[in-house]
């Protein structure tokens, strides 16, 4: 998964996915890329860590 712009990384194959949700981000730009297997369903948020200020 990756918050980008989807001009960009959509050539490398990723994309939105229905049921992968980042909270208060447009869709198209928080992206994932499968591997194998299904992909996990859900809203996703980052580590506290990346919301310190100062």
């Amino acid at each position: 998964m990756l918050l980008e712009d989807p001009n960009y990384y959509q050539r490398f194959v990723f994309q939105p996915k229905d049921g992968l949700v980042l909270l208060d981000i447009p869709p198209e730009y928080f992206q994932a890329l499968l591997f194998k297997g299904e992909l996990p369903q859900g809203t996703v948020s980052y580590h506290e860590a990346f919301s310190a200020k100062d």
